[in-house]
């Protein structure tokens, strides 16, 4: 058997996905059946892009736990989330900043570790259920919660745009689900009917299958078959 270790940096998007990721571990044993993959989940709510970059090599909270940084296990390797569902309070002014911490964190990746990087985009949000029965945003109009949707769509864009404009390997959850709406399937389906905000369990479906479909397109995985 062959030994993987693999870590995941980002927002909500990957925190919420639990330590184990059981979509992403189902969908990497399905693929690689001589392997056995290790997931390390850094994902932390409410994390913007500059807070990723501090735990790419420097210890964290969550939970009230202290975590030992990306770069301290040395992972095989890493999954960069583009954190713009955290980040779209900026607005527009703020798009020049945040095209340079995701490069900085990414390459404080290459520079801290040997991992291969590949970079993850989650999909936009409904913007007709955003943050819908999130208490914070209680009594907040659908208008204003639909220019929130709009605010992270637009950080979205700006990500797959440095990702395509740098050759960074892009794992597009969004895409995906574009392509599976098309098809037939409702949208609503793929979000939390709770909040209208993080994936349900078919939206990480969708993520463990983009993750493996372009870690195999990209070669990242060795998998040396017993002969």
């Amino acid at each position: 058997m062959n030994d993987f270790s693999l870590a995941l940096l980002g927002d909500g998007i990957f925190a919420r996905w639990g330590p184990n990721c059981p979509e992403l571990s189902a969908e990497l044993e399905r693929l690689y059946t001589r392997s056995t993959f290790q997931i390390q989940n850094h994902g932390l709510d409410g994390s913007r892009a500059g807070n990723a970059l501090l735990r790419v090599s420097a210890d964290y909270e969550r939970e009230g736990r202290k975590v030992r940084y990306l770069a301290f296990d040395n992972p095989g390797i890493a999954v960069v989330e583009s954190c713009a569902y955290s980040q779209f309070w900026d607005g527009p002014e703020g798009l020049s900043e945040y095209r340079d911490l995701l490069r900085r964190v990414w390459d404080e990746i290459e520079r801290t570790t040997t991992a291969k990087r590949l970079f993850f985009l989650a999909a936009p949000p409904p913007r007709d259920r955003f943050l819908d029965g999130v208490p914070l945003f209680s009594n907040t109009s659908k208008a204003t919660r639909a220019r929130f949707a709009d605010g992270v769509a637009m950080f979205l864009d700006e990500a797959r745009s440095i990702a395509q404009d740098e050759g960074w390997p892009l794992a597009d959850a969004g895409a995906e689900l574009e392509r599976v709406v098309a098809e037939g399937a409702s949208n609503r389906r793929f979000f939390d009917q709770n909040d209208g905000f993080h994936p349900s369990r078919l939206g990480y479906q969708i993520a463990a299958k983009v993750i493996a479909r372009t870690l195999d397109n990209n070669r990242f995985i060795d998998e040396k078959l017993d002969r």
